[in-house]
């Protein structure tokens, strides 16, 4: 079943590649490709999510339609500028297209990258870890991320660290919500995942500690000074069709 969804997506990707068209793909299938050999065996991925950039919504649609997959017209009309939902009637599933940037508990402007499929590793362990109310496919997906690229602590995952150090220095309440997640992953990990565990938090620390020292801007200065007495994050609907 996993393997079914993630060749789906792929094939998603596929296809606009073929029209040059750029769509990347964001989510748990997007965790299992970087990782696959930590795919949850109890965990079902139901849907796909992905991301365009903007202006390209209106190509991306006609491919996508073109290919068999079904616009939600009444959404894409109201939502088009920011997101767009198709639906999968071979599969029965669900393509979440976010435009442009992500934004749910907190708005992060998203990249292409080089990786053919997904977005940049950190723009996804972003997106995951900014949602205030962590469930635990989320963390599950966070320590995977975590531990199986060593986010925190390899060499090769420099430029990684460097995004989000940039996009969480530019903004404190997703600095706030990501550090509160990362904290939450460790003990998600000690409860669930004990052989993982010391990883985990041994990643968790380094990418904390460089966070701590990397610059800040003064808006993320001034936002700190009033903390967690005011909400900093956004409760979004979970868009069900």
């Amino acid at each position: 079943m996993n393997a079914d969804i993630i060749a789906s997506a792929q094939h998603l990707v596929d296809i606009a590649r073929a029209q040059k068209l750029d769509i990347r793909l964001l989510g748990g299938v997007a965790v299992a490709l970087h990782c696959p050999e930590r795919m949850n065996p109890g965990r079902s991925y139901r849907d796909i999510d992905a991301f365009i950039p903007a202006k390209t919504q209106s190509r991306v649609s006609a491919v996508l339609a073109a290919a068999g997959y079904v616009p939600d017209k009444e959404f894409n009309l109201l939502n088009g500028d920011s997101r767009l939902l198709f639906h999968d009637s071979r599969t029965q599933r669900q393509i979440d297209v976010f435009v442009g940037n992500f934004s749910m508990c907190h708005n992060i402007p998203l990249t292409i990258g080089t990786d053919p499929y997904t977005v940049p590793v950190a723009d996804l362990l972003l997106t995951k870890l900014q949602i205030f109310e962590l469930n635990p496919k989320d963390a599950y997906d966070g320590c995977t991320l975590l531990s199986s690229l060593r986010i925190g602590t390899n060499p090769t995952q420099a430029a990684t660290r460097t995004r989000i150090a940039a996009l969480c220095g530019a903004d404190w309440g997703l600095w706030r919500t990501f550090t509160m997640n990362l904290d939450r992953c460790v003990v998600y990990a000690q409860e669930h995942h004990a052989d993982d565990a010391a990883t985990v938090a041994h990643e968790v620390q380094a990418l904390t500690l460089f966070l701590s020292a990397a610059p800040k801007t003064l808006g993320f200065k001034s936002r700190a000074l009033i903390g967690d007495k005011m909400r900093w994050y956004e409760l979004p609907e979970e868009v069900e069709r």
